[in-house]
């Protein structure tokens, strides 16, 4: 990853910074998907550079990344966010620095569902009873996470849900694509 464009997201008495998250990441999404290539995959990828886990929160910075400058210029990200000028400030499209404090995966972490709505699933595509498919998850437990997260709407089934988000320090960079969220289980991004 060669460029990078930093998004801030600016104090605002009257709305908090998850609101502002949310609409922020969604505008990102669409704009990724938009220009996603052929595997339903994106070239540009984002970091959050005051990622802290143990506070559970994503900061008030998004970097996004990619290996030519024109990727990036080609996203239109100030079309994107001009409903949000006043929440957010778009820097211009910089080269990243030399030196690095090294490389992260910052990654979707999914979650398992609840009982209930895991069986309403399995009646559904099995064609089981409520009580059969409740037996079958007899012993599922339910996963919680304190990672910090963006609530965000599908844009196919208008659902909210919580995207989870996970940073993984790596010691080498690894190339490759991101998913529609900017976001990846092994492609890198720079840290600095």
């Amino acid at each position: 990853m060669n460029y990078y464009q930093e998004i801030t997201l600016l104090p605002n008495a009257d709305i908090n910074f998850y609101f502002v998250w949310q609409k922020l990441y969604q505008q990102i999404h669409i704009a990724l998907a938009e220009h996603k290539t052929a595997g339903d995959a994106s070239a540009i990828g984002v970091a959050f550079p005051e990622y802290n886990a143990d506070k559970y929160t994503l900061g008030t910075k998004l970097r996004l990344f990619a290996e030519d400058g024109k990727s990036l210029e080609q996203m239109q990200c100030e079309k994107w966010l001009n409903r949000l000028s006043d929440y957010v400030h778009l820097n211009h499209i910089k080269p990243v620095p030399e030196k690095l404090a090294g490389h992260a995966c910052f990654k979707h972490m999914k979650l398992k569902g609840n009982k209930g709505k895991l069986a309403r699933r399995r009646v559904k595509r099995k064609g089981e009873t409520l009580q059969q498919a409740l037996s079958h998850l007899e012993n599922f437990e339910e996963q919680r996470s304190n990672l910090p997260y963006i609530n965000m709407t599908s844009q196919t089934n208008g659902q909210r849900f919580r995207l989870f988000i996970e940073k993984q320090v790596m010691e080498h960079p690894q190339t490759g694509l991101y998913s529609c969220y900017g976001l990846s289980n092994t492609t890198t991004v720079p840290l600095f």
